[in-house]
């Protein structure tokens, strides 16, 4: 924001016109006036300044404006210091260190001797309670009215109290105190002042013992101009804006100095604006500037060339304007720019640093010379983009698992930093997190590695709520940091959790029938503390893994404050991608009959029913349709350690009826391979 009179703004153009007419010149421009406030016979503007436009963050640079859209030019005030026997070097000096160089690359001082500090002219005083600021006494009336007048923040120590009579900017030291001006404490109920504790990375204005300001932020109590004060030091500097910046929020200080520089000041108005408040000091409070800049560091700027033609302006706009025109709008703005033919020729200054390319340079001519000027095209052609495929398997997938019962989840993407479920990853466990520097929630720092953990906070969730099993799925991302080779990045998963293993295994199965996936999934067992043992498997597609599912053990569970049975399922949203078939293929309604026949086996418990399943699909040939588990038990009547596995075999020929020997032989054909193969026993 920035507070600027109607009156201030057009003492330096000369419009003659009323405040309303200022205000919406300048927000057509692009400067926008938020508010208008009477003040006196004047009227006060809060702007709305861009982050790229600091040059806005003056009078001067208001005024600009205003001159531009009026076809007239900024009359910047005369700057004349009488002359001086004195040597400014011979009474002080400034000098930086070389660790501070970085945060200020570039000091310079005044020295005016023989001031009568006193209560500032009326004509100052008006200016400063225009924009709501009080009178203090005329030398830092001068130095605030300089800083809004042109953007660059001054700062008056009282030379006298300067020990050594010199400035030193350095970095502080750890633990380092400085009394500010203005109390942090002003606002809070309390006794005391507080000091502000100053670190290494703070960038402070030394005289030859302490600190007495910190750099571009606030003078010190002990150095500021007081009734009593005869001899001035004017600080006038440029300092580096993300030191300003981070200084600032560290320390909680802040002022319309800092303001200014954290976003960069004009470098090349260092100097001119302290001789700028130096005369002014001479016209209200008298004295003698002293000889001479003190100076260490140094800025330079070399003025960057860009051409501009009519005919750049009219494929952009929509309307030429003449290179005349775009000459007088640039010099307007105080911008150097000279017409040849139909290309203008910018010399960029100091204070306009936006204007990088050509493409600005239009910008320019079409807020100035008015956007209402320009024609609207009657007709945009719009099209819509269709939907991608990722876009489209995404909505099936939502549609089928709506139908199934699940809700969708939307879980938080960081999670503890630590625990079974946050170090679980499909390439490995790992400790190597990627942890946010500034978490909003410290119990929950670190970016999740899979779903399985934040699906499993979601059942708490719902637990606490009195809902005891819930079914829920989620497609998100996790991620997984870059030592992990190949599974490092970001990943879209797909997440479920259910009642049991089967519930899910069932969900999963259902999901590939709707996306008309060319293969089932291919189940091996897993094992991991995450999961309950011989309740989990490792998911394949095609022969490529893609995901896991298995029933969370009591410790998994446990860590999130939930209670089981529960399972849990994640698979990569790029494999469901590529298995979805858009367009189903036609194939005829059977003509001949199915044949089923039901088979029963005692196995081993270890034996899983993927590999039972596999087994009897390699011993038969194409007329075995499908292979379906309809039972499963034990218990004593089998023995320790086996299980039984009932399964219905379908076989069916697209040419003709199979015969009952046919069938008998792929039958036998199956025990067969599982009497031998899984050392399975066939139940009568």
């Amino acid at each position: 924001m920035m507070k600027a009179t109607w009156q201030w703004i057009d003492s330096y153009v000369g419009t003659g016109l009323d405040a309303s007419t200022v205000a919406e010149r300048l927000t057509l421009s692009g400067t926008e006036v938020e508010k208008q406030e009477p003040v006196g016979d004047d009227v006060c503007f809060t702007l709305e300044v861009t982050s790229n436009r600091t040059d806005c963050l003056s009078v001067i640079g208001l005024a600009r404006e205003l001159a531009a859209t009026t076809g007239k030019v900024v009359k910047h005030p005369a700057v004349k210091l009488p002359a001086s026997a004195t040597k400014a070097s011979t009474i002080s000096s400034v000098s930086i260190e070389p660790a501070a160089l970085k945060a200020c690359p570039y000091y310079s001082a005044l020295v005016i001797r023989g001031v009568k500090v006193g209560p500032s002219p009326k004509w100052l005083q008006q200016r400063l309670e225009g924009i709501g600021l009080k009178p203090i006494n005329n030398i830092v009336d001068i130095t605030n009215f300089v800083l809004f007048e042109t953007g660059q923040p001054l700062h008056a120590f009282d030379l006298g109290k300067l020990k050594g009579g010199r400035i030193v900017v350095r970095m502080a030291r750890a633990g380092e105190r400085f009394d500010p001006l203005v109390d942090r404490k002003r606002d809070k109920p309390s006794p005391e002042r507080e000091f502000v504790k100053c670190d290494t990375d703070t960038l402070v204005i030394c005289d030859a013992e302490n600190p007495q300001a910190v750099g571009g932020i606030m003078g010190g109590l002990t150095s500021g101009v007081t009734s009593a004060t005869t001899d001035v030091l004017l600080e006038s500097a440029y300092f580096d804006p993300a030191c300003i910046r981070a200084t600032s929020r560290r320390l909680e200080l802040d002022s319309d100095s800092s303001y200014r520089f954290e976003r960069g000041v004009d470098p090349m108005n260092v100097v001119n604006a302290s001789k700028r408040a130096a005369a002014l000091i001479v016209e209200c409070a008298g004295g003698d500037v002293l000889d001479g800049v003190l100076e260490a560091g140094s800025v330079a700027h070399t003025p960057a060339e860009l051409s501009l033609n009519e005919a750049l302006v009219q494929r952009v706009m929509g309307k030429a304007v003449p290179a005349t025109e775009i000459a007088r709008i640039f010099a307007g703005l105080d911008v150097p720019a000279s017409a040849s033919g139909d290309r203008v020729t910018v010399r960029v200054p100091s204070f306009r640093r936006d204007l990088e390319r050509p493409i600005d340079l239009v910008e320019e001519v079409a807020r100035v010379h008015g956007l209402e000027k320009f024609p609207a095209p009657l007709r945009l052609p719009v099209s819509i983009a269709g939907a991608s495929r990722r876009q489209r398997v995404r909505r099936v997938l939502r549609g089928a698992l709506l139908g199934m019962g699940f809700s969708e989840a939307l879980t938080d993407t960081f999670v503890p930093n630590a625990g079974l479920l946050t170090e679980y990853g499909r390439g490995g466990d790992s400790m190597l997190r990627l942890e946010a520097r500034n978490p909003v929630n410290v119990q929950a720092p670190a970016l999740r590695r899979n779903l399985l953990g934040s699906l499993a906070s979601a059942l708490t969730v719902n637990q606490r709520q009195g809902q005891p099993f819930v079914r829920l799925y989620e497609i998100a991302e996790v991620f997984q940091p870059a030592s992990e080779g190949k599974n490092a990045g970001e990943r879209e998963v797909l997440g479920l959790i259910g009642r049991d293993f089967a519930d899910v295994k069932g969900a999963l199965e259902a999901l590939l029938r709707v996306l008309r996936a060319a293969t089932p999934f291919a189940l091996a067992p897993l094992s991991h503390p995450v999961f309950e043992p011989g309740r989990a498997a490792e998911l394949s597609l095609g022969g490529r893994v893609v995901g896991v599912l298995g029933e969370l053990s009591a410790k998994a569970l446990t860590e999130r404050e939930a209670t089981g049975p529960a399972a849990v399922a994640e698979l990569d949203f790029d494999a469901l991608v590529d298995a979805w078939v858009e367009v189903p293929k036609f194939s005829e309604l059977p003509r001949f009959p199915t044949a089923e026949r039901d088979l029963a086996f005692v196995l081993d418990a270890s034996t899983s029913w993927a590999a039972v399943e596999a087994c009897v699909r390699k011993a038969c040939d194409a007329t075995l349709r499908e292979v379906r588990l309809f039972d499963e038990f034990t218990g004593k009547q089998i023995g320790a350690g086996r299980k039984s596995l009932a399964f219905r075999l379908y076989f069916r020929h697209d040419d003709r009826t199979l015969t009952t020997e046919e069938i008998a032989a792929q039958t036998d054909a199956a025990a067969k391979a599982i009497t031998s193969q899984l050392k399975g026993t066939l139940r009568g």
